[in-house]
């Protein structure tokens, strides 16, 4: 079906998901709902048969009665211009099968998990009267998105309706032969048995990543079920729990009455296989099965008196020469046949399997299996696949190859040991860059002190000399940052009645920098304080700024102008006015010798750094080298800056964080 078409006026197809020997699979929009469903149409080469029509519309209705969040749900079933369709729910994610190859290996846990979800959809079905006969990992899909991951089944309807029908193509059964048990191949209906034996041969890949028997045919797969035993799995994964192998080989047993007889037992015994009462299990071995379908030598009829009455041919007898003559004819036959055969096995042909992170031993019985042989081997570092592992194959994975032809392997050395050099001493910006290219992980913990340089690295988590693989390895260094000395704070004291000599003594005994200026005033003779800044009680840090006015005592203008003669009214006034501009002059300039000023900011938050904060400012009262506060922030963290500021003076600011500059500016 094409792009944009709109199945049954309703699911309009957005692109394929997958075609199959049975149905191809569809993405489409479900319109109504506005919501993405998957339709699953018969292939157009099985819809001319009504049977199957009804067959797979009656099935498909009644697997949309199963409820079970491990079962793909049906949301309905339709007939578009002939073409029998259903819409089931769409799970965004892969389906077993390349899930497996993605994740592989799987922990046991997690296979576990898989298997008992996988069992509770199926024997949910069985409950239903409903057999699967089509269970492989590309039926069942896993939603990664959830946590732990769900795998749901699907296909219960079409293997359900096509399994009435007889398919005949080259080399092609119905369902998949990987996982089709001995009594199916042998042409025996689909039973409760045969689902169980396929959920064995998903277990073995989901531990293994690969089927248990493979060959160039459906005929030579089929023959291995039959009658080759199960590959050990000790011997391609040693780790093994015993009960999780005697679950593979249980379901997986040639007689189904050796088998697990319900799924739920199937999934019950799972449920317990990894506990540590089990781990003595003893290995569960199969009773062989004798093979009643082997070709028999039927016993002679009895004979009746009719048959007495008919004469006997005694067949003559060859003798010894003409025997010996038939026999030497024969041998050219024999070797000829056996040439021809020969030819034939050596120009078939087979694919070089997936061997990637196996085991030695793993990938000679992978190749084995395939009909190949190991090459020549070499060996090369590598940080991603352990020592004595596969790195790949030459040829690669997946090319055709004659069988019994040599397979070349890489086998991994384990990772590339870097030698760790010696950090101490070297400055952390110089050698961050290299660190983090090899593949280290590098951790930075900071170190207040004043005897070495900012950035300096004074320890490192890795010694000098020793051997470590770089990748993701954790490195911590410990860098030196300056060490900030917290100010003491200075109590300012009443200075009101203080001389400048007295003044000056406070100030040298309380480590302050004294900034003096002078006012003519009325009120303070002259020598002594008029104003102070900061104020008396509050505080200031040791080594800032204490400014102080000074008095000059009264004007000298102003002095003479109060002698003149009183008499003069307008003379009087005159002076009057100009003693009042006089004074208004000198409360401005007094006023307006210092004044304050705000300055509001944001201190960035790091985090990566200790974010430790020092601030400071210039100004009447502060010096620009003397820290006006320090902090520690944990966040971004706004604050106001208070500046005393006389006439015309720019006042300035410097913030540091973790010894670096972060803010800075000019406030008037």
């Amino acid at each position: 079906m094409e792009k944009g078409y709109l199945v049954g006026g309703r699911y309009e197809i957005l692109g394929t998901l997958g075609e199959g020997g049975m149905a191809n699979v569809y993405l489409a929009n479900d319109t109504l709902l506005n919501r993405k469903v998957a339709v699953k149409a018969l292939r157009y080469d099985l819809q001319d048969d009504e049977s199957v029509k009804r067959r797979f519309a009656r099935e498909a209705k009644a697997t949309s009665g199963l409820s079970n969040p491990n079962i793909v749900n049906v949301l309905d079933v339709g007939n578009d211009s002939g073409m029998q369709y259903i819409v089931i729910e769409y799970v965004d994610g892969p389906n077993l099968k390349k899930y497996i190859r993605n994740h592989y290996p799987i922990p046991y846990h997690e296979v576990v998990d898989i298997m008992i979800q996988i069992c509770m959809a199926v024997s949910d079905a069985h409950e239903h009267g409903i057999i699967h006969r089509d269970l492989k990992p590309e039926n069942i899909l896993v939603d990664e998105a959830k946590d732990p991951i769900q795998v749901k089944v699907s296909d219960f309807g079409i293997a359900l309706a096509l399994s009435e029908r007889s398919i005949t193509r080259t080399n092609s059964l119905l369902g998949s032969v990987h996982y089709m048990s001995p009594e199916q191949i042998k042409g025996r209906s689909a039973t409760v048995l045969s689902d169980i034996y396929a959920l064995g041969i998903i277990l073995f890949e989901l531990i293994t990543k690969h089927v248990p028997f493979t060959g160039d045919t459906a005929v030579t797969v089929a023959l291995k079920h039959s009658k080759e035993e199960m590959p050990d799995l000790r011997k391609i994964d040693p780790n093994i729990p015993q009960p999780l192998e005697n679950a593979v080989l249980k379901a997986t047993a040639k007689d189904p009455d050796q088998r697990y007889q319900s799924v739920k037992e199937m999934c019950n015994d799972l449920s317990t296989c990894l506990m540590p009462k089990r781990a003595d299990e003893p290995k569960f071995i199969p009773t062989p099965i004798n093979n009643l379908e082997e070709t028999r030598v039927m016993e002679p009829l009895d004979s009746t008196d009719d048959d007495a009455a008919v004469p006997k041919h005694t067949p003559k007898k060859i003798s010894r020469k003409k025997r010996i003559i038939i026999l030497i004819s024969l041998v050219p036959l024999v070797l000829i046949l056996f040439v021809v055969a020969m030819i034939i096995k050596s120009n078939q042909e087979t694919t070089v399997p997936d061997l990637y992170n196996l085991t030695m031993k793993q990938a000679s019985v992978m190749l084995k299996s395939s009909n190949l042989q190991v090459g020549d081997l070499s060996k090369e570092n590598d940080d991603d696949v352990e020592a004595g592992h596969v790195i790949k194959s030459i040829p690669a994975k997946g090319l055709k190859l004659k069988n019994g032809a040599q397979v070349n392997l890489v086998v991994s050395l384990g990772a590339t040991y870097y030698k760790m050099p010696k950090l101490v001493g070297k400055q952390y910006e110089d050698i961050s860059d290299n660190l983090k290219k090899r593949g280290f992980k590098v951790k930075v913990k900071y170190k207040a002190t004043n005897e070495y340089e900012a950035g300096t690295i004074l320890k490192q988590s890795i010694p000098k000399g020793k051997k470590v693989v770089t990748k993701d390895k954790s490195l911590t260094l410990t860098i030196a940052k300056v060490k900030t000395v917290k100010p003491k704070m200075v109590k300012v004291r009443d200075l009101n009645g203080y001389n400048l000599k007295s003044i000056q003594d406070y100030a040298s005994e309380a480590d302050l920098t004294l900034d003096v200026s002078y006012e003519y005033s009325d009120d303070v003779d002259s020598g002594l304080l008029i104003s102070q800044n900061p104020a008396a009680n509050s505080t200031i840090s040791q080594g800032g700024t204490l400014s102080v006015v000074m008095s000059k005592g009264k004007e000298p203008d102003k002095s003479t102008t109060s002698d003149k003669d009183d008499d003069n009214d307008s003379d009087s006034k005159d002076d009057s006015d100009s003693t009042d501009d006089s004074d208004s002059t000198d409360d401005s300039d007094s006023s307006s010798s210092t004044s304050t000023v705000t300055k509001d900011i944001t201190i960035p938050y790091d985090t990566n750094g200790n974010n430790s904060v020092t601030i400071y400012i210039s100004d009447a009262a502060h010096n620009i080298t003397t820290a006006y506060r320090t902090m520690t922030i944990t966040q971004d963290t706004p604050v106001t800056l208070s500046f005393n500021l006389k006439d015309g003076q720019t006042g300035s600011y410097v913030v540091e964080r973790d010894n670096k500059t972060v803010l800075g500016g000019s406030v008037k």
